[in-house]
């Protein structure tokens, strides 16, 4: 890991203090998690858009996919 020196504002140091004490976890590692988490969450929204951009921007040439879409996906499944 990689040391690093951060600061809180006061009211989100006592905050803190009271969640790791409650959790049985130090500080740091509450501070980790919650980091991962966001920066985790904030990838998977770059992708949902990213998806979501795309969206309609094909065309499969198929009349009927949408009403039978089983028959032409059921031998690719």
């Amino acid at each position: 890991m990689i040391r690093a020196q951060i600061q809180f504002r006061e009211t989100t140091y006592i905050k803190l203090k009271e969640r790791a004490k409650d959790s049985g976890k130090s500080i740091s590692e509450l501070v980790r998690g919650s980091l991962d988490q966001t920066l985790d969450q904030a990838e998977m929204e770059k992708k949902w858009a990213r998806a979501l951009q795309s969206a309609g921007k094909f065309e499969s040439g198929l009349k009927n996919l949408a009403e039978n879409h089983d028959e032409h996906l059921g031998d690719r499944w």
